[in-house]
């Protein structure tokens, strides 16, 4: 049994820090074998940089999936190319190919081959170039893996759940991000793929998605303020997921959910 853990969008400062300080308790309590986090927030809300990437691979995350926002920091793009990230840190794969990273990634730890792969849902997501659906068939084709993880960045509810539907049986799991707002829906399909629609994020409970719930209420008053910014103090919350997988088969065996507010 291989036991993966994947955190949610991890917003800012305040989620790093939420993520950092739990991962010991977690280690002890549920041993996973591999963790990996989406970072397209990591750097106060947007996109990147190397010194967060840094700071969670000191805390012992192993790879890192993304999203439409991870090119919003332009210090953070190069990582991407960076020989200490290339092999672990995937974008979605069907935005334009000419956007700098890779959409799937095989990481190898412990004899296992994990393939990760980073989808972007096409309703209401202006980056998504190409179907979501179609670019996982070419992934499965042409990455042959003992694990197959699915970070499907998107939305709308529905097309995550077609997307697990279609997945299932053929991928380990497939994982909703994006929305921020953890959902009620963990299972393990019919195939034996582990589902969720959103996991939630890392970061600022008392907020809107993460982020200040004052200016957020503010700009959707005046469409015409400025971006805000992440929640940085008060309570915080962590989401994550925690699947167990037969190697063998590369289908789930259990499948938990970790929230924690504190």
């Amino acid at each position: 049994m291989f036991k993966i853990l994947f955190f949610g969008d991890i917003v800012g400062s305040f989620g790093r820090k939420t993520v950092i300080d739990a991962l010991p308790n977690l280690k002890d309590e549920y041993a996973p074998d591999f963790i990996i986090a989406n970072v397209e927030n990591l750097a106060h809300g947007r996109g990147i940089s190397p010194k967060t990437l840094m700071e969670l691979d000191a805390a012992g995350v192993d790879a890192y999936t993304s999203g439409n926002h991870v090119w919003e920091n332009p210090n953070g793009v190069g990582c991407f190319n960076d020989a200490q990230w290339k092999e672990r840190l995937v974008r979605p794969a069907n935005v334009d190919p000419a956007l700098a990273g890779r959409g799937v990634t095989i990481v190898e730890k412990n004899g296992v081959r994990i393939a990760i792969i980073n989808l972007l849902g096409q309703l209401f997501m202006k980056a998504a170039m190409s179907s979501p659906f179609l670019a996982l068939d070419r992934i499965i084709a042409e990455n042959p893996a003992d694990i197959r993880f699915v970070d499907i960045h998107a939305e709308a509810t529905s097309e995550k759940e077609a997307l697990g539907h279609y997945a299932d049986g053929r991928v380990t799991a497939v994982f909703g991000t994006h929305t921020h707002v953890p959902t009620a829906d963990a299972k393990i399909l019919p195939g034996g793929t582990a589902y969720v629609t959103d996991v939630g994020r890392n970061g600022g409970h008392d907020s809107v998605v993460g982020f200040e719930k004052q200016a957020a209420v503010k700009r959707f008053l005046d469409p015409t303020g400025k971006a805000y910014d992440p929640t940085e103090a008060g309570p915080s919350e962590l989401n994550a997921m925690l699947v167990s997988v037969d190697e063998k088969t590369g289908l789930a065996l259990t499948l938990d959910r970790i929230r924690r507010i504190s």
